[in-house]
């Protein structure tokens, strides 16, 4: 896992192949490697699903920092505007939302979310905040929805405030519907 990390975090900030990584044949496979940003977005989308996936089987406290690393990186995926990329983002936040000390920042990881939900300069910023806000909800549990005043916060960005705000507060009313259903 440690040896991937710097690689998955090229990957993820610059959305291209590390050519280093591809060894010997690096001259020959860097030709065949697509630039174009579909193919940046499918390779930020398969690291960040073997990122996920790798964190899920970490166990113990002596991982939790790898666990919040690998969250971090997580949140910071969903500003890519891709909606592939941020709902496989999402898929993998829900899951991890109980491992490690998640449940101790969880007001802070929820609040973050929430400010750029409603007052990210770009759309793709706001949708992949309100993606990131209903995969920590549902992950967390449908209680952190009224012990973070979620609703409530939503609400009343709808209600008053820039279009922007108005335009976030429906995008994770949208995804949070969808994604918790009828508990919604």
């Amino acid at each position: 896992m440690g040896f991937l990390l710097p690689h998955f975090e090229a990957v993820l900030g610059t959305g291209r192949a590390d050519e280093t990584f591809l060894g010997s044949t690096a001259a020959l496979s860097a030709e065949k490697v697509p630039r174009d940003v579909v193919a940046s977005d499918r390779r930020k989308e398969g690291v960040v699903v073997a990122l996920g996936s790798a964190a899920l089987h970490l166990k113990g406290e002596e991982n939790y920092d790898k666990i919040d690393g690998t969250i971090d990186m997580l949140l910071s995926a969903l500003e890519t505007p891709s909606e592939d990329v941020q709902s496989s983002v999402a898929m993998c936040l829900s899951k991890l939302m109980k491992k490690g000390r998640t449940q101790d920042r969880l007001g802070d990881i929820l609040d973050g979310l929430m400010k750029e939900c409603l007052h990210g300069e770009k759309l793709a910023t706001r949708r992949g905040a309100a993606y990131g806000l209903s995969a920590a909800v549902k992950g967390s549990g449908i209680a952190s929805l009224k012990k973070h005043e979620v609703v409530r916060r939503l609400e009343e960005a709808c209600s008053s405030g820039a279009t922007e705000s108005k335009e976030g507060a429906l995008f994770a009313i949208e995804l949070l519907s969808d994604r918790l259903g009828l508990l919604f």
